[in-house]
């Protein structure tokens, strides 16, 4: 029987947080199969509050309200709002800018509207006016109104539901949308204030002012990412580590499921096991240019890592990742291929974590290996934010 994620009634964070771990499955550098998922999104989280891997351009951060807004003052305004969120994705692909739109393919029938996937980083950076108000409560507000004791304001006062200064929609919105994903410089501007306002100090903030490489393979690897003063640097530098710390773990866990592989006979993968040892091989080489495993301060990032989460990591998970981090500095990175304790390290978090769904030692669910599971190295978000960050930048250079 095939397994089936689904739910019968959920906020719009909810539906967000779920639509989220699907991606997860999908993506082969976000895959979890070692249940390290507690530090790549704490870690995640304090580089690039408020963001996730679900979003694709940063104009949807005025296209959902400017629909939210312009569906309440309508007699039916959730009726409206999905409306017009659907009526959006045909005008953006009419224009010259459309990559990255939710439901190129699904067009109307979209199943997750862009309202769930952005209400997070809305909610962060100050867009919405309250934190606390979801998507119905935005929809009902202009027939809301509080008692004030002011007599200039009548005694009474309406309800905003987002910021005050949010730039106007351009003309015949949603029925059109000018410029597809490409912000104007007004509004360009204002989404940088917004968010510079909303997260001092962190990765994200530098990038805002300082913009990065377009083609830049990890935070790490961008020059305007190494500019930034702290505590955004040390916070980058413990990330690196880690990806490159249990890059390693990732890569073995994915050798020991080739040679289980090509000894069942198995063939539509071509030559998996040279190609995890040959991966392997490159990381152990790399390794020592990442992070220095004698001077690197573990401790300081499972505090790191406890602080965001508010609440200490699960302690299969930290104990994991402490004993790897011990055989690879027994052993050396170039060893633990063939070594017994990493292997047996590797293979028992796995059973730990996944439980009856492990793949070593599953002969069941070998034939279904596709030759990558959760193989990539940890990049913290980059590709989602980096295209946000892009577009805000493109739009401040008109």
């Amino acid at each position: 029987m095939a397994s089936l994620i689904a739910w019968l009634d959920a906020s719009v964070e909810e539906q967000r947080r779920m639509r989220e771990i699907i991606r997860l499955f999908a993506d082969r550098e976000s895959r979890d199969e070692l249940g390290i998922s507690q530090f790549r999104d704490a870690l995640s989280d304090i580089l690039f509050p408020g963001t996730s891997v679900l979003l694709t351009r940063a104009r949807y951060l005025l296209f959902v309200p400017w629909c939210l807004q312009k569906a309440a003052e309508k007699p039916d305004p959730i009726k409206e709002a999905d409306r017009y969120e659907r009526a959006l994705i045909g005008a953006i692909r009419e224009s010259d800018d459309y990559a990255g739109l939710l439901g190129l393919r699904a067009g109307v029938n979209l199943r997750t509207l862009p309202s769930v996937v952005y209400w997070t980083t809305l909610r962060h950076y100050g867009i919405l006016a309250d934190p606390d108000l979801s998507r119905e409560d935005v929809l009902r507000l202009p027939g809301l109104a509080k008692s004030l004791d002011d007599p200039d304001h009548g005694g009474v006062a309406r309800l905003h539901a987002w910021s005050a200064s949010l730039p106007p929609p351009p003309p015949d919105f949603p029925w059109t949308a000018q410029g597809g994903f490409t912000l104007t410089r007004e509004e360009a501007e204002w989404l940088r204030d917004r968010m510079l306002s909303g997260e001092p100090q962190t990765l994200m903030t530098h990038l805002l002012t300082d913009a990065p490489s377009p083609d830049s393979p990890a935070p790490w690897a961008d020059a305007a990412a190494l500019r930034a003063g702290e505590p955004a640097q040390s916070s980058l530098m413990q990330a690196r580590a880690f990806s490159a710390a249990v890059h390693g773990a990732q890569l073995l866990y994915n050798l020991l499921i080739a040679e289980e592989y090509e000894r069942a006979g198995l063939d539509r993968l071509s030559d998996p096991v040279d190609d995890y040892r040959a991966r392997l091989a490159r990381w152990a080489t790399g390794l020592p240019a990442l992070v220095d495993l004698d001077t690197w301060d573990l401790d300081a990032l499972l505090r790191l890592v406890d602080r965001q989460r508010g609440a200490p990591a699960h302690p299969a998970a930290r104990r994991f990742i402490q004993e790897w981090v011990t055989v690879m500095c027994a052993i050396g990175p170039g060893a633990v291929a063939d070594h017994r304790d990493a292997r047996t390290l590797v293979a028992r978090r796995e059973r730990q974590h996944k439980g009856a769904q492990r793949r070593i030692g599953n002969p069941a669910r070998l034939a279904s290996w596709s030759g990558e599971s959760g193989a990539g190295a940890l990049t913290y978000r980059w590709s989602n934010v980096r295209r946000i960050l892009l577009d805000i930048h493109d739009g401040l250079a008109r």
